[in-house]
């Protein structure tokens, strides 16, 4: 072990957490990542599952002014040191060790950092806090799976930037210029000179473009949503299958847009989502809903977790009606 201080020294009085703190089989360790362990070794055993567990019910189940916030990050931070251990077949004990769990200074400040608010700037936390899960699982929904599709919806989500892509908050009326711009510029980059693989590509890019616009933008008039649910349906129509993209691919990308849909864009259609599934489609659409629930709840988020495991259940008794 090659520790980044002398080892007979105290822990430095400024550390904020993702300094490096030693060298263990090769790889470098965090402040966090030995904070994360000696609460393990310490209250769990060695085994950092019930810690997850007890941060995941502590989200679930807020104390009056906490922050999720904060918790999301040391969760975030705490499932990916996990998989970092076991990628190096590591214990949390093999960075706790003894001397570490003996020195009181050290056990004080990792008991204050899983009860305190975690700063939110880079100096504070690890790339895991800095990047919450429920930031990274929407991104992955609205741009995850493109390199999948026959041809790159990159090149037509290019072309609706410069209007989503703004700083600051979209009024009323902004959204309304906007939402026509990106109605033109779509009918425009759409016609016959398209193939099906290049269409699928232009809805889908334009999807994932006004789902971001709908982060910022003011649309009390409902002209962006109803623009929205008209676009995405028109999107469902479009034969991906004659494109050679596989059906796993295509279910993964429309699996995860619909858990992250936030804005009702399947208003009054929700059994549109899967309606052109085929039957021997159905489980495994089912199969990976119920993958996304899994993962979500290990990260405690629920509300899309539910919507996966909803969406799932009723596939389930649409399969049932069919064969009765």
């Amino acid at each position: 072990m090659t520790r980044a201080n002398d080892p007979n020294d105290d822990e430095p009085t400024r550390v904020y957490g993702p300094e490096r703190w030693a060298t263990v089989a090769g790889q470098d360790w965090s402040w966090w990542d030995l904070w994360c362990c000696v609460i393990a070794v310490r209250n769990h055993g060695g085994d950092l599952t019930p810690l997850a567990a007890e941060i995941t019910a502590r989200i679930r189940d807020p104390q009056p002014m906490t922050s999720r916030d904060s918790d999301d990050a040391r969760l975030s931070h705490l499932l990916d040191l996990d998989q970092r251990l076991q990628a190096v077949d590591l214990d949390p004990a093999d960075l706790a060790g003894p001397a570490v769990i003996a020195d009181r200074k050290i056990g004080s400040r990792s008991r204050a950092k899983f009860k305190s608010s975690v700063p939110t700037g880079a100096y504070a936390r690890t790339p895991a806090m800095l990047d919450l899960p429920a930031d990274r699982f929407r991104r992955r929904a609205r741009f995850g799976h493109w390199a999948t599709f026959p041809s790159d919806p990159t090149v037509f989500y290019d072309k609706f930037r410069p209007t989503v892509d703004r700083r600051g908050w979209a009024t009323e009326h902004q959204t309304y210029r906007a939402t026509h711009v990106l109605a033109d510029r779509l009918e425009t980059l759409d016609g016959p000179r398209r193939s099906v693989a290049e269409r699928l590509a232009l809805y889908r890019a334009f999807y994932t473009a006004a789902d971001e616009f709908a982060d910022i933008a003011d649309d009390s008039s409902a002209h962006l949503g109803n623009l929205r649910t008209e676009m995405w349906l028109e999107y469902l129509t479009i034969d991906w299958r004659f494109t050679g993209m596989t059906p796993q691919h295509y279910w993964q990308d429309l699996c995860e847009m619909h858990v992250w849909e936030d804005y009702a864009v399947d208003l009054d259609h929700e059994r549109a989502w899967f309606q052109t599934a085929r039957p021997d489609e159905i489980n495994q659409i089912k199969h990976t809903l119920t993958g996304l629930a899994d993962e979500l709840h290990s990260y405690a988020l629920d509300y899309q977790a539910n919507k996966a495991t909803t969406g799932a259940k009723t596939l389930s008794r649409r399969s049932r009606a069919r064969r009765g």
